[in-house]
């Protein structure tokens, strides 16, 4: 009876998965589902590998939901078209889950950012495996996963040196592309340049800073607050720019600008403009879109993020 459940429940998830990927019937083309990149649940991937007698570049989607939500089946959900049309153009597509972070373990949203990291690193080790060529490799997602796919852009090679394991594999990679991103994970960096918002703090300040230092991986401010100053910096990507980082794409067409509730914060139009700050500074090849009177849309924007991503990588 036993050995039945497991078989059915097998089955089950076989054909639940099967289901996400039933729109590229008739391409030609490889589908993994489920590869594990570490040791956690939520440590896995897809990856499609399209026909090809060569390594092909790949594109890797990282989902959103604010660390705390969301999966890699969200990919399919999303962008269906994009996966079709990156098959055709003769680049693989992979899409990574990652664990959510802890509000109480002092390491936060590192414990995601390094889920991204590892999983990139796992899969440039397994080059051979998935038939990609690791020179060639783009990031791109929405919300947490926009930003990221910054955090891998701007940062410095995070590879051991001299290590033959995983970890010995490069982390940069040639083009980000950010949907509704953030600019910084640097959050206290938010009230220097999202208009009003130190107003609407001031109003509800022990609930703005106790979300935080959980974000953080800190129970509350009080605990967070002799770390203030160090932990933050770590994940600020405007303080990563580089004049030799990758291609850039963001996309922030959020209407809305009085920051009322937390959508508004985390996807506001002053993050793609303060980033497009920093990338000209830096002399960084750079596309960026914010909701105004001739783009209203995506459908509005005179380069698609999958031409963009697709463009870097061919």
């Amino acid at each position: 009876m036993k050995l039945f459940i497991i078989l059915f429940i097998s089955f089950i998830s076989l054909f639940v998965n099967a289901q996400y990927t039933d729109f590229l019937i008739g391409i030609d083309c490889k589908i993994l589902q489920n590869e594990k990149y570490g040791k956690a649940e939520r440590n896995v991937f897809d990856i499609i590998m399209p026909a090809a007698g060569k390594p092909t570049a790949l594109i890797i989607f990282i989902h959103g939901g604010g660390f705390a939500f969301g999966d890699k089946k969200d990919a399919y959900e999303y962008g269906k078209d994009d996966i079709k049309y990156y098959l055709e153009k003769g680049v693989a597509f992979a899409t990574i889950s990652y664990q959510f972070y802890k509000t109480d373990d002092s390491i936060g949203i590192g414990r995601c950012l390094n889920d991204v990291k590892t999983a990139l690193q796992y899969i440039r080790h397994n080059a051979l495996k998935y038939n990609i060529d690791k020179e060639f490799i783009g990031c791109y997602g929405i919300s947490a996963g926009a930003g990221s796919s910054l955090y891998l852009g701007f940062h410095d090679d995070m590879a051991f040196k001299n290590d033959t394991t995983l970890l010995g594999e490069s982390t940069r990679i040639k083009c980000a592309g950010a949907i509704a991103t953030q600019a910084t994970y640097d959050l206290f960096r938010w009230m220097d340049y999202i208009p009003n918002l130190k107003f609407v703090v001031s109003l509800r300040k022990k609930q703005f800073y106790n979300s935080i230092a959980n974000f953080y991986g800190y129970r509350d401010y009080h605990s967070f607050k002799p770390m203030e100053k160090i932990v933050p910096q770590q994940f600020d990507m405007l303080r990563m720019i580089s004049a030799d980082d990758p291609p850039i794409y963001v996309i922030n067409l959020k209407e809305e600008r009085f920051p009322k509730n937390y959508d508004i914060i985390q996807h506001h139009r002053e993050h793609a403009l303060v980033l497009s700050e920093y990338l000209e500074k830096s002399g960084v090849k750079h596309f960026v879109y914010v909701y105004n009177d001739s783009i209203k849309s995506d459908k509005d924007v005179n380069l698609p993020i999958r031409d963009f991503m697709v463009n870097h990588l061919k």
